[in-house]
């Protein structure tokens, strides 16, 4: 007989298969099955509600002339305690002291999930020339 998943497995799960269909594979899809219609966002590259990362689907998938993503994320360590999860990346940083080069950093992308929702996220925000939402309408800072 199977063992029955616990809330935290249940949790880091939810998060990992969103991560996959939402920011790797710009599924419109894994947002409506995985994001909490009154989404919240702490981040500042990117405004709250779920609409938002349905416009971030799109870019994903058709990003526009010029647009540079942000380095991929290698996932390190998966953290679920209760109803948080804390996901740890391996990610190459754009070196201050050497412009065109990276170094290597790490990550951090943290949900708060509700009945199988992600309702809330934050991370290390740092702060993009042009936000998501910037890119998303054509508008400049």
């Amino acid at each position: 007989m199977a063992e029955a998943e616990t809330l935290q497995q249940r949790n880091a799960r939810i998060v990992l298969d969103m991560w996959q269909g939402v920011i790797r594979e710009g599924s419109r899809e894994a947002v409506l099955r995985y994001i909490h219609p009154d989404y919240v966002q702490h981040a500042v590259n990117l405004p709250s509600g779920r609409e938002q990362l349905l416009h971030l689907t799109d870019l994903i998938r058709n990003p526009p002339e010029g647009f540079v993503p942000p380095a991929t994320k290698h996932l390190v360590r998966t953290v679920a305690q209760d109803d948080t999860v804390v996901v740890i990346w391996h990610q190459d940083q754009p070196d201050p002291a050497r412009p065109g080069q990276t170094y290597p950093g790490h990550a951090f992308d943290m949900y708060r999930l509700e009945d199988g929702l992600i309702v809330e996220h934050w991370d290390d925000t740092r702060k993009w020339a042009r936000s998501w939402a910037e890119e998303q309408s054509g508008e400049r800072s």
